[in-house]
């Protein structure tokens, strides 16, 4: 819920939303994605391209199904997931974990530091505070969707950090 909220605000960045309109629009979303599973599969539903806006950013936060497409291309051990909450709270760790993933030597933690200062991303949604507020039933309805999702991520990563906290 938190990640789908978060990818729909930074698109929304020009066109703020109040919580209620965002409600509005997540309720028809879900609705959408509802009315795709009655005639397709959740993998023909989230690469569906008949999708307003909103929708296509709640079915791209269904990693599970694209993992699992990834999964059937390569073998798990071939496959780098990490989450970008990490990545922002510790870059350093998180490009050492994707060097020795690839097998490649480490850069100089001195090296990695002028570079990621050089290069600082602006990540506005770091900073919790300035994340616009959800409604409670938005929230609720978003992790009510997800859940299931979720849970094929757990079991598919092993690892019970992908609910994000949320159960």
């Amino acid at each position: 819920a938190y990640q789908f909220f978060c990818a729909f605000h930074v698109y929304q960045c020009d066109r703020p939303v109040t919580p209620e309109k965002f409600h509005f629009l997540v309720v028809q979303a879900v609705q959408m994605f509802r009315n795709c599973q009655k005639s397709n599969t959740d993998r023909g539903c989230v690469y569906s391209t008949e999708t307003h806006q909103l929708a296509t950013h709640l079915y791209a936060s269904i990693y599970s199904v694209y993992l699992a497409d990834w999964f059937k291309a390569f073998p798990r051990e071939q496959v780098h997931v990490m989450m970008f909450e990490e990545h922002i709270s510790d870059e350093i760790s998180s490009i050492n974990a994707i060097c020795d993933f690839l097998g490649i030597s480490r850069f100089p933690v001195e090296y990695m530091r002028s570079y990621l200062e050089q290069h600082k991303v602006r990540n506005s949604l770091k900073d919790s505070a300035r994340i616009p507020y959800m409604l409670p039933e938005t929230k609720q309805l978003l992790r009510d969707f997800f859940k299931p999702f979720l849970d094929d991520l757990v079991e598919m990563l092993g690892d019970k950090k992908w609910y994000w906290n949320l159960y």
